[in-house]
């Protein structure tokens, strides 16, 4: 009865067929079967009769390709609410490496791609005070977990113990990394893995804990150090699988809690990570002198740098002076005082990790190290993969209902999750290389082309299209999850930064103008539906630039006030006379120059002109026709000299087509 009382009982009904049938009826009858229920996948495996254990997958089903994405909203949790919110709208929350809080500093966010500034607010007391409330107690080596998380929280104090700075790296659990050793696993040696600080060591080690663990069932005891494989907690993580984890109260005592592995708990292979002092290379020495599998790691970048620790010489079997007879020294043509290995090596192999894509598989460590010490280049074979850390943006995790609420986020517009909307809803599995070229969008649509505006007039867009004859082929949307773009000014991107977390969920480009005029409208309609290409953003991917900035024509050199104030006119007329009214206009007379200028700017408004006066003083004369070019080119077309409703072709059929515009309403 102590265990009804519990708050969670889990029993496997397969698994003890003898199960009396009052208990039965009481259980069905009750609570306590109806959660079970709504995870089969936990409890659909049954255990062999012969083994009388469970199996890894029933346990804990199949294996992750990374952690889950609770675990990196746990790790959010840390900031504050203001500096989660601006993590939430990076796209590259799901590949998040640490955040660094130093007191009086701006918070930094590494990605993959580099730092990135949280927020322009530095860090104050309180900041500190969040972030430690939500972690456990700092050890002598100062670090610190999340219950049941592989995160860890490293601190920096001032002179009073006072801590004033915390790094707070994510840990993640990458299923299938060790794959790429998996043949020096299964061998049974000993695996020393040497590299630099952050290029996956620990993440290596413990998904070769997990394998040996659950597919190769072998009795595996880890010891760690400050709870980075196994997680903080007394509960270990589900990324070491059925591995059986120690804990080190004293980072100063490991090396007693490594012989204490071997001497309690019967293992076949121990799992170590972080050995750096002599103590932990002697107690490492031991156990491998006691017939027991041994992984570790180190620090350094080579196995050469090993040989020149002090400290972890042994590691590698030990170094020692020899001096060489005069004959000897002659046959090996060396000098008379070399360096030899004084022993066999603790690990029989070595993998130096390069990076996160590559490392370095020394088969022999003893070869390895004469050869190094005899001065000649060791054999090694390199191996490389696919970096994990691409795939992550899909396991990023979703804002907290109070962070959807503060920021305008919904879950009809932004998630983080790519990977589950790909597997629960097809109709988000839209790409940038299927809808959207560089020159626009690539696929035959039979329905127009839905615009999603921000703070643009709906009118506007409506009236710039039906004077270029588009009126047809475009629309504009109140939904944004079944837009084709979003149409926004550059000041409101700014202003509301989670716009682009919203169009990098449903695959939308964004297209900004810099200011609401008619001119920018009519170049961003064009560039919606193809007829013009990006400009700058031709050579790169749509993944890399979602942003479209409609610019303005560049001029070659300053133009001056003339030039300004006939281009003005131009646009005035345009947008107040011409198109509102359909009536024709007469600009004033200008030079030969600035009439080219003008009729230019006319042009790009699909509008057709003639030029008028005397040849001492020409103008411009701008009709309320539009021009339709069958086939844009670049060059420029000539002005329309005649003043008909009639279309204007050539003998081919092709050509400039010419239709008066209709009279709008006012």
């Amino acid at each position: 009865m102590r265990a009804l009382n519990s708050h969670v009982l889990l029993i496997d009904l397969h698994y003890h067929p003898h199960v009396p049938t009052s208990a039965l009826a009481y259980l069905r009858n009750s609570h306590f079967i109806s959660p079970l229920r709504r995870r089969p996948t936990r409890l659909r495996c049954t255990a062999s009769p012969e083994i009388r254990r469970p199996s890894s997958d029933r346990l804990y089903g199949s294996s992750p390709s990374t952690s889950r994405p609770e675990d990196l909203s746990l790790f959010l949790e840390l900031l504050p609410l203001k500096m989660r919110r601006e993590l939430y709208r990076h796209r590259e929350i799901g590949g998040l490496i640490e955040v660094v809080m130093d007191l009086g500093r701006k918070p930094l966010a590494r990605f993959p791609s580099g730092d990135w500034v949280i927020s322009e607010q530095p860090i104050e007391h309180e900041d500190l005070r969040h972030a430690i409330s939500k972690v456990g107690e700092f050890s002598d080596d100062n670090r610190s977990g999340i219950d049941r998380s592989l995160h860890r929280i490293s601190a920096i104090r001032n002179r009073k113990m006072q801590i004033i700075g915390l790094t707070c790296r994510v840990g993640r659990a990458v299923s299938g990394s060790a794959g790429i050793i998996r043949d020096l696993v299964e061998d049974g040696g000993s695996i020393l893995v040497i590299g630099p600080p952050g290029v996956g060591k620990t993440t290596l080690i413990r998904e070769i804990a997990r394998m040996l663990a659950d597919e190769f069932r072998k009795r595996v005891v880890i010891v760690d150090t400050s709870n980075e494989i196994g997680g903080d907690g007394d509960v270990p993580h589900a990324g070491i699988g059925r591995a059986r984890r120690m804990q080190v109260p004293n980072v100063n005592l490991q090396h007693n809690v490594m012989i204490e592995a071997v001497e309690n708990h019967m293992p076949e292979t121990i799992i170590i990570d972080e050995i750096g002092t002599e103590l932990e290379a002697l107690a490492a020495s031991t156990i491998a002198q006691r017939g027991v599998q041994l992984v570790g790691t180190a620090h350094g970048m080579t196995i050469e740098n090993i040989i020149k620790n002090p400290y972890l010489q042994i590691l590698v079997g030990g170094i020692e002076s020899v001096t060489l007879g005069d004959e000897e020294a002659r046959k090996r043509k060396v000098q008379k005082t070399i360096l030899e290995r004084k022993g066999p090596p603790t690990f029989s192999c070595a993998v130096e990790m390069i990076s996160k894509t590559e490392c370095r598989v020394h088969h022999r460590l003893d070869a390895t190290v004469d050869a190094i010490l005899a001065g000649k280049p060791p054999l090694f074979e390199v191996r490389q993969w696919d970096d994990y850390a691409k795939d992550l943006e899909n396991y990023a995790p979703v804002p907290e209902e109070n962070l959807r609420e503060t920021s305008g986020l919904t879950d009809n517009n932004i998630t983080s999750s790519d990977s589950e909307s790909g597997k629960g809803d097809k109709d988000h599995a839209r790409t940038w290389s299927t809808k959207w070229s560089t020159r626009g969008p690539v696929m035959k649509r039979s329905s127009p082309m839905q615009v999603y505006t921000h703070k643009i007039l709906e009118a506007d867009l409506l009236q710039v299209s039906k004077v270029m004859g588009l009126e047809d082929v475009i629309d504009v949307t109140d939904d944004i999850g079944t837009a084709d773009a979003i149409l926004a000014t550059g000041s409101e991107i700014r202003q509301n930064p989670w716009i682009r977390g919203v169009a990098k969920f449903h695959h939308v480009p964004v297209f900004v103008i810099k200011s609401n005029t008619m001119a920018q409208m009519v170049k961003a309609v064009r560039m919606i539906l193809g007829l013009e290409s990006f400009g700058r953003t031709t050579n790169k991917s749509l993944n890399d630039c979602l942003d479209i900035e409609i610019e303005d024509d560049e001029p070659k050199r300053k133009p001056s006030l003339e030039e300004i104030d006939a281009l003005e006119e131009v646009r005035l007329a345009i947008e107040y006379i011409v198109i509102p009214g359909g009536e024709a206009v007469e600009l004033l007379p200008r030079r030969s120059e600035i009439i080219a200028l003008q009729l230019e700017l006319v042009q790009s408004y699909q509008l057709a002109a003639e030029k008028s006066g005397t040849e001492q003083n020409p103008r411009l004369q701008i009709l309320p026709l539009r021009i339709n070019t069958n086939k844009p080119s670049k060059s420029t077309t000539s002005v329309a000299r005649k003043k008909t409703t009639s279309a204007s072709t050539d003998g081919s059929g092709n050509g400039t087509s010419i239709t008066r515009l209709p009279i709008l309403p006012e």
